[in-house]
């Protein structure tokens, strides 16, 4: 049995340490913080997010290409091929969700916006035609359409990425 109290921790409004009164810091230095955040994550321009959606997207068409490539050497199990190709198009909707959450400041933001959106969902398309190739057992749609698919779809982002500055 104990003898004296347990102690549950430090005493209420109390500094662990010193024992001495915790000061209690105001919402001003909390809101300072996320006012400068809000500043900080708003201070990228919608061509750079593009241009960075436009290269990811591309290295995810690179690398459903290459698993397509393989596959139809024989070289990676169907299991495998459609693992990259879900992979790659998980990337892909990561970069269009990018996309979407930008607020254009102009015109020319809304096109460029739109365009890009435009590619993007082109791009998952195909993307989705050589997962349902890979997966099918009918032979419909058939590989040759991913590939085909795929190499349309690196075309456009290529193109993009070029109208974006070439980044």
């Amino acid at each position: 049995m104990l003898r004296r109290p347990a102690l549950r921790g430090p005493a209420e409004g109390l500094c662990p340490t010193e024992r001495q009164p915790i000061k209690r810091r105001s919402g001003t230095a909390l809101a300072a913080c996320l006012s400068a955040l809000a500043v900080l994550t708003g201070c990228g321009s919608t061509a750079s997010t593009l241009s960075a959606a436009a290269r990811d997207s591309s290295s995810a068409i690179a690398t459903a290409r290459l698993a397509l490539s393989l596959d139809t050497a024989g070289k990676l199990t169907n299991a495998a091929t459609a693992t990259a190709l879900d992979d790659a198009l998980k990337e892909l909707q990561t970069s269009r969700n990018t996309v979407l959450q930008l607020a254009p400041a102009s015109k020319e933001d809304r096109e460029a916006i739109k365009e890009a959106l435009t590619v993007l969902d082109d791009c998952a398309a195909a993307m989705t035609t050589a997962r349902d190739a890979v997966a099918s057992s009918t032979g419909t749609p058939a590989v040759s359409d991913g590939v085909d698919g795929l190499a349309a779809a690196a075309d456009r982002v290529s193109k993009l990425k070029e109208k974006d500055g070439g980044q």
